[in-house]
C-alpha cells in the first residue's frame, strides 16, 4: 500500500510558540538523567520508552525553531 504526505500549515503569533521551542529546565535534566543512566545500561523500559519521547520533543522544537528562523529571512 502507498503512503502519501501531505502539508500541514498551522498559524500561530510568535509570541505564543516561545515555550515550545525548547524543554524546561525540569524535563532537561530529567532527560539528562536518563541519558546517563542509559549509558550505564540501568533503563528500565518505562524509562527507555520516557527517553524517547523527551528527545524526540526536543528534536521537534529544534526542527521548529529553525523553521521559524527559515521564516524571518527576508
Amino acid at each position: 500500500m502507498a503512503t502519501t504526505s501531505e502539508s500541514v500549515t498551522v498559524t500561530l503569533p510568535r509570541t505564543a510558540v516561545g515555550g515550545v521551542l525548547s524543554l524546561s529546565e525540569t524535563l532537561l535534566d530529567r532527560m539528562h538523567q536518563l541519558l546517563e543512566r542509559n549509558a550505564d545500561g540501568a533503563l528500565s523500559s518505562f524509562e527507555r520508552e520516557e527517553l524517547e519521547a523527551l528527545v524526540e520533543m526536543a528534536q521537534f522544537g529544534q526542527v521548529f525553531s529553525m523553521a521559524l528562523q527559515g521564516q524571518a529571512k527576508p
